[in-house]
């Protein structure tokens, strides 16, 4: 077993990044795929979702700080169980699901590694001792190129971009592609876009990204078949600490992650195969 890592990242912010890698990450453990998500966010979003509100993980226990701040720091003291709220105050831990947590104390981590050599490739380091111990491994980036995006970016096999259903939502796509080619230092065509917060009535918005989209030839062979709908229940379950199979097991938009799971799984087997 040799994870596959899976990035998800846009220059965007609001484009749902963080509700795809939660909701993805558990529809792959609940198929009984041991799965690592690693917040590299410094808003610690995923953190929140995973760690029942423990945004600050700091005062908890070890968090991707340590691992960016300290070369020699073991990366397996840093991951935990991901969790959910039980009713007596306590934990519940997901099963086959785990957490790197991140804290918004990482945004000053990452500005005093500026000035290290080789600092695009301090997450790919860190995380070789534990890839024969996961499946799938999915890094949840920050809304913004910088340093940690760069580092998720050198250690994917596949990255993912989330589209969503606003009148921005293209903006800075052709910036990401742009760097995701400069940290990988060449074309690099392992991505996929997708639609998110896919809203039905808004026929004049679908209409002009899916036309952007299809016509773009960068990105029109590396669209994705499923579309996450808006749904608020994937709202509410966040503000619950839970991923929406737990909050809301009626969601229609659970369907589309179950997709969004089974296409990854297709494309990471399908290159596998090739190579």
């Amino acid at each position: 077993m040799t994870a596959k890592i899976i990035a998800t990242t846009n220059n965007k912010g609001g484009s749902g990044k963080t509700s795809t890698d939660t909701n993805v990450a558990h529809e792959l453990a609940k198929q009984g795929n041991k799965v690592l998500l690693i917040d590299s966010d410094q808003q610690a979003n995923a953190t929140e979702v995973l760690a029942r509100g423990r945004k600050y993980y700091s005062q908890f226990g070890n968090t991707i700080c340590d691992v960016y701040s300290n070369q020699r720091f073991d990366i397996r003291k840093a991951i935990v169980p991901a969790v959910i709220p039980k009713g007596d105050d306590s934990d519940e831990e997901i099963e086959n699901l785990f957490l790197l947590p991140s804290d918004p104390s990482f945004e000053r981590v990452l500005d005093n590694c500026l000035t290290r050599h080789h600092r695009e490739k301090i997450l790919h380091r860190a995380m070789q001792p534990i890839m024969d111990d996961y499946d799938y491994i999915i890094i949840d980036c920050a809304p913004g190129l910088n340093l940690s995006t760069s580092n998720a970016v050198y250690a994917a096999d596949h990255i993912l971009i989330p589209i969503d259903g606003g009148s921005f939502a293209l903006t800075g796509l052709e910036v990401v592609l742009d760097f995701v080619n400069e940290v990988r230092e060449g074309d690099f065509n392992n991505f996929s876009v997708f639609r998110n917060e896919y809203n039905a009535s808004k026929k004049i918005m679908n209409e002009f990204l899916h036309d952007e989209l299809v016509n773009n030839p960068r990105v029109m062979n590396h669209i994705l078949k499923t579309r996450i709908r808006a749904d608020e229940s994937i709202a509410q379950a966040q503000v619950r600490y839970e991923p929406l199979s737990v909050y809301n097991r009626g969601s229609l938009a659970l369907n589309d992650y179950r997709n969004l799971a089974r296409e990854l799984i297709d494309i990471l087997k399908s290159k596998k195969d090739r190579e």
